[in-house]
């Protein structure tokens, strides 16, 4: 999936905005955090390019906090 990676401050932040994005019938996936991104927490979401910003405002309104974003291609 090419997209962005979404990195929260704990595992329960990346389930609660998985559960409010996939109930918006946004396309995401939860992955490993990649150890060159971060050692915090060890689950990220990737969310798909178009949907990215919808993304971010879905959970900016449910008070989500997203600690980084990072471009994303699986290889």
């Amino acid at each position: 999936m090419v997209g962005r990676l979404l990195t929260f401050v704990n595992t329960h932040r990346v389930i609660k905005a998985e559960r409010l994005l996939r109930g918006s019938n946004l396309e995401v996936e939860v992955i490993p955090t990649p150890k060159d991104i971060s050692s915090e927490c060890g689950m990220s979401l990737v969310v798909k390019e178009g949907e990215f910003q919808r993304a971010l405002d879905i959970l900016a309104e449910a008070g989500v906090e997203v600690v980084s974003v990072h471009e994303w291609k699986r290889e």
